[in-house]
């Protein structure tokens, strides 16, 4: 219980003095007035009212809060006030010029062993007042020359005296058009930005533009993308390597295509084939030029071209490699030929497709009196075959005769000449004899020659044989038949 009453005690009389240390130091604050308004440079002043409300004497600091510290300044920033004494320190306020305007909510501190506060608003209202604005994003041609336009208005009181200035990324190849302006109360003009992206790259680029007075505090600023892109574009496609044979005409082709943005003309030159050819074409429009090419010759030809605009250029080289696709050769054993006139000679010869592809030919001879075989035959490139001539003259044809033997085909030929000696036939040789009969002379008729002949005659001497065989059966036959 003693406990209890000693804790009662104690806060009772921390009470008691918290209650007589309030009535020995206490102070109220108020500003007036609670609200004013004003323009940006000019002043703006508040009164603000302290009252010692304690029994003590009191100093007192003063602070001000929801304002940029150097907008405002205070008669005093401490005050010693006697009990029940009334001091009065005054608030001056300049919106700076180009700041922040709008509505302000700020309060004024009292404060020391006893405090107070107060609020009051600043309400800062331009009365010189601008405003300029840019396309947010602007295309334009690398090399080509382009204008935007920036608007800007005068929403204050007066007339107001404008330069205009730009920076950013762009201001390296924009220019404005006009530098100053004088720009009436509620006028609005539009002011010209010439974009010359010559020796630049493809990509974006900032653009600040800003419009101040000189004539007063109002100023504006805005910002904008310029974006440089390549409006003038060629596409070329063409075969950069053909194979062709000799004395076949080939047609090329070489395609320009406008892949920009905007129409352009293209002239397209072959100094070789002294062409040159004019093209115009709207974006995304091809066209195709043909080319002849024949060469009577084989090897490797290079041909050389260019496309070029006001704006673009391009080029390339067509390669073209020209083979012998179809060539023939013709090679005889023997070219110096004696022959007797009524007899055969039988020659051979290679023929060879040395070219690169398959190909027919033909066999024949200038001469009527020969046989060829084959006449005619298909070889591969590379490939090889015999052929068989026979040569035999005709009665009457005997002395120094000049042939030829030609192979050919559509597209190739060769021919190799002979020198034919021709002699007269061999004639047979009858020799006769006499039988002598005793008062009497009979020639017998042996003919020793005809009978050489034949036998040395295959074909006869098969006859003969067979008449002999045919012969001796018949009388075979015969004897039995008779029995």
């Amino acid at each position: 219980m003693s406990t209890k009453l000693a804790f009662l005690t104690f806060f009772g009389l921390l009470f008691l003095t918290s209650i007589s240390y309030a009535k020995e130091f206490e102070v109220s604050v108020s500003v007036s007035p609670e609200k004013l308004t004003v323009n940006p440079c000019n002043i703006a002043t508040f009164d603000i009212n302290i009252v010692n409300n304690g029994e003590s004497e009191d100093t007192f600091s003063i602070m001000v809060d929801g304002l940029p510290e150097d907008w405002y300044t205070l008669s005093e920033d401490s005050v010693t006030s006697k009990s029940g004494e009334e001091y009065k320190v005054y608030l001056f306020v300049t919106p700076y010029c180009y700041g922040e305007v709008g509505t302000f909510k700020a309060s004024v501190l009292v404060s020391d062993h006893s405090n107070a506060t107060d609020t009051f608003t600043l309400e800062v209202v331009s009365d010189h007042e601008i405003e300029i604005s840019l396309p947010e994003e602007t295309k334009t041609c690398l090399q080509e020359t382009s204008e935007i336009k920036a608007t800007i208005k005068n929403n204050g009181v007066s007339a107001e005296e404008l330069i205009f200035e730009i920076s950013g990324d762009a201001s390296d190849f924009v220019e404005l058009k006009e530098k100053s302006y004088i720009l009436g109360v509620g006028e609005e003009k539009e002011i010209t930005i010439e974009i010359n992206p010559i020796d630049v790259e493809i990509g974006d680029y900032s653009l600040e533009l800003e419009a101040r007075s000189t004539s007063s505090y109002a100023t504006s600023k805005t910002s904008g993308m310029i974006k440089i892109v390549d409006c003038y574009k060629v596409d070329i496609s063409y075969p950069e390597e053909v194979e062709t044979c000799v004395g076949e005409p080939l047609q090329s082709e070489i395609t320009v295509e406008n892949t920009g943005l905007k129409k352009d003309s293209y002239v397209l030159k072959i100094e070789k084939l002294n062409i040159t050819e004019t093209l115009e074409l709207e974006s995304g429009e091809s066209s195709a030029l043909k080319i002849l090419f024949l060469k009577d010759k084989a090897g490797t030809y290079e041909m050389s071209f260019d496309v070029e605009s006001d704006y673009t250029s391009s080029g390339g080289i067509i390669k073209f490699v020209v083979f012998k696709c179809y060539d023939v050769d013709l090679i005889i054993e023997e070219k110096d030929i004696d022959v007797e006139m009524g007899r055969g000679k039988l020659i051979k010869a290679i023929v060879t497709n040395p070219g690169t592809r398959e190909d027919t030919f033909n066999i024949l001879s200038d001469v009527d009196w020969v046989s060829i075989k084959p006449s005619t035959m298909t070889l591969k490139s590379n490939e090889t075959e015999e052929i068989f001539v026979y040569f035999s003259p005709e009665f009457g044809t005997e002395g120094v005769q000049e042939a030829s033997l030609t192979v050919k085909s559509d597209k190739s030929e060769d021919t190799e000449n002979l020198r034919i000696t021709i002699s007269e036939v061999t004639k047979p040789t009858i020799e006769t004899t006499t039988t002598t009969v005793p008062g009497m002379e009979v020639p017998t008729g042996e003919v020793i020659g005809i009978w050489e002949t034949i036998w040395q005659n295959r074909v006869l001497r098969s006859v003969l044989v067979a008449v002999i065989v045919v012969i001796i059966i018949l009388i075979a036959i015969y004897l039995v038949v008779m029995r």
